[in-house]
């Protein structure tokens, strides 16, 4: 068990603030690689060391926050920090799988490992850090303003940022987790696991809509919600995911540095993108819609049973393509598998309309 037995000094009573949080966090990384070995542990052990780990970030979360305490800019840095180490150990367990997965250029490939509650849960305490601090500023003294430490950032920026969090971790979670999360075939472990799968759709939902798109980046966000309603299946009726959106939306009276346009795009998520969604999944495949692969237009969203939502960048002579979603390689700024075989131009292809 290495460090995770010693993981109950750092979550004690007394630690419970934003500054233990910290060091917690601290401790979690320094003992990453015993931390990452709980999932071995799931079939048997209902409680695990993430489990308490998300308790006492939330018990901290719940308490009021102080009004000008000139100690946040300093927690809220290293923090991100924190959150960096924490994203790109995620981002390396992910890769040992989809490097491979990538080289193959097989679109009908099955994932090598099933993604289990811990995966979930890994992303749920950076998600639940993130949105604790979301509002901390620091004092750029040289401009003497307060400046916003957890930034929206660039996509393909190397500094933690939401947005590059959203389309490469977040979107590396889902290209694993298409078809491919574990049932435990077990009551208490699955229902932890939907309700898990329930919390992380909701904060993933809310950084989506919270960030602002450039119009060229908007098929990531848009295979990004797909996928998420994809990968996730939390029920085939627009009512299953109401309590969702109720938590969605809770997260705009606590935020203060919010979108201007995220009631609107939860508005039109609920009203809009999510039946139109549950309709579609429901038809039988014989009644998609269907296009040549060489007719297929750059702002088509296709659909493929083994790799989910995506859209085609470039297609070659001989139907080999570029194609796009959030989770895929990152080249040249742009999220994109290259040179997969697809078929040649005359292949029917599954248009998601």
């Amino acid at each position: 068990m290495g460090k995770v037995s010693q993981l109950s000094k750092y979550i004690a009573v007394e630690f419970e603030s934003r500054e233990g949080v910290s060091k917690m966090l601290e401790y979690m990384v320094s003992g990453w690689t015993d931390f990452q070995g709980q999932d071995k542990e799931e079939s048997t052990v209902l409680e695990t060391a993430n489990d308490q780990i998300l308790e006492f970030i939330r018990k901290v979360a719940a308490k009021p926050v102080q009004e000008g305490n000139e100690e946040d800019g300093v927690i809220g840095s290293n923090v991100l920090t924190l959150l960096q180490k924490i994203s790109d150990r995620i981002n390396k367990q992910y890769d040992l799988t989809l490097n491979p997965y990538f080289k193959k250029k097989s679109i009908t490939s099955d994932q090598d490992k099933k993604m289990v509650i811990q995966d979930i849960t890994n992303l749920l305490i950076l998600m639940d850090v993130l949105l604790m601090h979301h509002d901390i500023e620091e004092l750029d003294e040289s401009d003497n303003i307060s400046k916003k430490i957890f930034l929206d950032g660039k996509i393909d920026q190397k500094p933690f940022g939401i947005k590059n969090f959203l389309v490469k971790t977040i979107g590396k979670f889902l290209v694993l987790a298409n078809n491919n999360i574990i049932e435990y075939d077990n009551t208490e472990l699955d229902a932890k696991l939907f309700e898990y799968k329930k919390q992380f759709f909701a904060r993933v939902m809310f950084f989506v809509f919270n960030v602002s798109w450039l119009p060229k980046e908007r098929t990531y966000k848009n295979t990004l919600v797909l996928n998420l309603l994809q990968s996730l299946e939390l029920g085939d009726e627009a009512d299953d995911y109401g309590d969702i959106m109720t938590q969605v939306l809770s997260y705009t009276q606590t935020v203060k540095n919010l979108n201007p346009s995220i009631v609107r795009e939860c508005t039109m998520f609920h009203e809009y993108t999510l039946p139109q969604y549950l309709e579609w999944k429901q038809l039988e495949v014989k009644d998609r819609t269907f296009k040549p692969l060489g007719e297929v237009e750059e702002y088509h969203i296709l659909f493929a049973k083994k790799l989910g939502f995506f859209t085609v960048d470039t297609i070659q002579s001989n139907g080999n393509s570029d194609i796009v979603r959030a989770g895929y390689p990152l080249v040249n700024g742009h999220f994109v598998w290259e040179n997969v075989p697809m078929g040649d131009k005359t292949r029917k292809k599954v248009i998601y309309q």
